[in-house]
């Protein structure tokens, strides 16, 4: 196993300390709700999440993330709903 994957918003003592004495490297930037960007760029959305997790999980793990990071993920419809941050 090449790498340990956690979540940004619940930082894991644990699993870093796992990381460590095991030489594995551990990944905690995942995202689970927190969007990217900021409302209106195209990676502020649910395809822009998967994209950077699935992105981050296939490069960890030793392998080319090429195609999925150049999928095009803007929106097909514009989203005019208010989100408050």
């Amino acid at each position: 196993m090449k790498a340990i994957f956690g979540s940004e918003v619940f930082p894991s003592p644990v699993l870093e300390q796992i990381g460590r004495e095991t030489g594995v490297t551990y990944i905690d930037v995942l995202r689970d709700d927190d969007l990217l960007g900021e409302p209106g760029d195209p990676e502020h959305s649910f395809l822009g999440l998967m994209q950077f997790d699935y992105v981050t999980m296939i490069e960890a793990l030793g392998g080319d993330a090429t195609a999925l990071r150049n999928l095009d993920i803007t929106d097909v419809a514009p989203d005019t709903a208010n989100y408050p941050q």
